[in-house]
């Protein structure tokens, strides 16, 4: 699953092939922030454009639904956000108003969320985030409301797509990727196809175990940066974040809680790389943003897998929040399958 963290704004320029996009890192919350809920488009002519299709696309996540207007070259035309409903058809209703709204300027809705999503049928099978995600089966609905053509994702599987059409895996042909938040995501791309196993649970980093399982070296999973801010605040005696941990590598106490949780993200990321053998391993999550995570990360991965280090890149993903949403558009556009 697609996690949260800070958020900044890019630019929107191309050059020699590499586009930055506008507002790839926006804060998800705006509407928490007391700012507006959605921010109106720009008229085609004030961009210079031809007027073309446009389609809806929404991120849909556990604390926030996040929704933009992409064209069809992924620039983002209008955003919003709105906390998301607990209660299952509360959370119906809204995802449903968006569409509303928006139905009659789109030429389709490219939607991802977290579970284990069959793409076909859009059943979500995974309980792990709430009844709402699985009362309803949400390409159905969202195309009986709208009339369009609908596709539905997980979401670690579009941000993956996201990278391979607009970020960090441009040009690459087979990528893994591992999203470090509240959780713990992945996704496998191999000859620039998604790789969805038979119950489409492939690429779940989050489930890999480390350790044999016995007394001396009990099983676990790989830890989320939730858990290290919850072990470093239990060590420090406050409630701290992650600025405060890359601020205070030094003090040993959070370093060496610091370098244990790396320490077992790397045998995910390693691992990973050895299993599939991809051009790069792409890291996503608002810890990304953290020029020494990757450095740290990426050196601790070839310390261990040395052979790596010649033939697996180790990147920070590029599209930021937009990643999920730019995926689940090149589904809808038939750029991926």
């Amino acid at each position: 699953m697609q996690a949260g963290g800070r958020r900044e704004r890019g630019r929107t320029a191309q050059s020699g092939g590499r586009r930055e996009r506008e507002g790839l890192c926006r804060p998800a919350d705006d509407a928490a922030r007391g700012r507006p809920e959605s921010r109106p488009p720009r008229e085609w002519k004030e961009m210079g454009m031809a007027e073309e299709k446009r389609y809806l696309t929404m991120d849909i996540g556990g604390t926030f639904i996040k929704y933009s207007v992409l064209d069809g070259r992924y620039r983002e035309l209008e955003e919003g956000s709105r906390r998301t409903e607990r209660e299952p058809e509360k959370f119906l209703a809204q995802l449903l108003e968006i569409i509303g709204r928006y139905k009659e300027q789109v030429s389709g809705i490219a939607a991802c969320i977290g579970g284990f999503i069959d793409p076909a049928t859009g059943r979500n099978t995974d309980f792990s985030v709430g009844r709402n995600f699985v009362a309803y089966n949400l390409k159905e609905e969202f195309a009986k409301a709208s009339g369009l053509p609908v596709v539905l994702e997980n979401d670690s599987n579009s941000a993956a797509l996201g990278e391979l059409v607009a970020g960090a895996g441009r040009g690459m042909n087979s990528l893994g990727m591992i999203t470090v938040g509240t959780g713990i995501g992945g996704a496998l791309i191999i000859d620039r196809k998604l790789v969805r196993g038979s119950h489409f649970k492939a690429g779940e980093a989050g489930f890999f175990r480390l350790g044999t399982g016995t007394d001396a070296a009990p099983s676990e999973y790989a830890a989320a940066t939730s858990r290290l801010v919850k072990k470093v605040s239990a060590a420090v005696g406050e409630t701290v974040d992650g600025y405060y941990i890359f601020g205070h590598l030094d003090d040993p106490g959070v370093g060496a809680i610091y370098r244990d949780w790396l320490a077992k993200l790397a045998v995910v990321v390693g691992n990973m790389a050895v299993l599939m053998d991809p051009e790069a391993v792409l890291i996503g999550g608002g810890i990304c943003r953290q020029e020494r995570f990757i450095r740290d990360l990426r050196e601790k991965v070839y310390s261990m897998y040395e052979h790596l280090e010649e033939y697996t890149q180790i990147r920070a993903c590029e599209t930021g929040n937009l990643a999920g949403r730019i995926g689940a558009l090149s589904l809808l556009l038939g750029e991926t399958e």
